[in-house]
């Protein structure tokens, strides 16, 4: 009896202990939110602009953590020097906020080169949890090459024909099939170079488009080329060497603007000239300057060119 009495105690303590253990599972505990995702411009987190940028774009895309909405979102503005703004300010009750907004930049705010304009944008959740991006923009209006060389149509010591703004001016040879083959490339090429002896022509720079008749400069190379690029010239004789050299941020900005680039251009300038400065813009809206150095004198010399261009 008394065996039997303890095993009726045993089971009744196992018993209790098993019904504890399931209570315990059912015991519920509490996740903090997170802050929201922000992302601005796309992640990008620094950008330049021209001295003659008109708006600045600043696009946002937030999120709130599950069951959270977005109630705020603030956007500052700050420049090098200068003081904070806030641009924007607006109250929002969304699981995800997608905004873009458009910074008017001409007329509203004065701005210099290598100035840095800052954007801080903060958003804030419905239980204050907050997340900051910033995104800076330096004004850069200008950017310079280094010695440009190209060579004339026979020349053997510099193969390189043509040349483009971008990947830092690179030059390209003739050709069909290679990293600084022509036809590759030729949707990076802005400028094309060819000599020729007739009096006319001589030292000459013409647009990728241009339309070299059969036989003649460029077009055996050009006609297979999968990109035309156009690009204008203007003369620019008020425009000397030495002032050519003077050109930085602001001065170059005056003086672009001053060009008018909807009369008097031409798709090829030939005979050019030792320390000659003209115009250019191209296909995609940007403008420039070139000096040329030192011109070839024969079919098998080579030129030498810099420019400065809007970036």
């Amino acid at each position: 009896m008394k065996k039997l009495v303890k095993s009726i105690f045993v089971l009744a303590a196992l018993s209790t202990s098993v019904l504890f253990t399931s209570c315990g599972d059912k015991t519920t505990t509490t996740t903090e939110s997170a802050a929201p995702t922000l992302t601005v411009n796309d992640g990008v987190k620094k950008s330049n602009a021209s001295l003659s940028v008109d708006t600045i774009s600043v696009k946002v895309l937030a999120s709130a953590d599950t069951d959270r909405k977005i109630k705020k979102l603030t956007i500052t503005r700050a420049i090098t020097g200068g003081s904070t703004n806030t641009i924007k300010s607006s109250s929002y009750d969304a699981k995800d906020v997608i905004y873009t907004h458009k910074d008017v930049i001409a007329g509203e705010i004065v701005i210099d080169e290598a100035d840095v304009i800052t954007y801080s944008v903060t958003v804030e959740d419905d239980k204050g949890k907050t997340t900051n991006a910033t995104y800076e923009v330096t004004i850069a209006s200008m950017v310079t090459s280094g010695q440009i060389l190209l060579g004339g149509p026979t020349s053997t010591t510099n193969e390189y024909r043509f040349f483009g703004v971008a990947d830092g001016f690179r030059r390209y040879r003739a050709g069909s099939v290679g990293s600084d083959l022509a036809k590759d490339n030729s949707s990076k090429i802005d400028f094309i170079y060819y000599y020729n002896s007739a009096g006319s022509v001589q030292n000459a720079i013409y647009s990728p488009d241009y339309a070299f008749g059969a036989g003649i400069g460029w077009n055996a190379e050009t006609s297979t080329w999968p990109t035309k690029n156009k690009t204008i010239y203007k003369l620019t004789p008020d425009i000397t060497s030495s002032a050519f050299d003077a050109l930085s941020g602001s001065t170059f900005m005056t003086e672009i603007n001053l060009v008018d680039f909807t009369a008097g251009t031409t798709d090829r300038l030939a005979n050019l000239g030792t320390n000659q400065v003209f115009a250019f813009k191209k296909s995609d809206g940007k403008r420039g300057f070139i000096l040329v150095g030192n011109i070839a004198t024969t079919a098998t010399g080579q030129i030498l060119m810099v420019v400065k261009t809007e970036l």
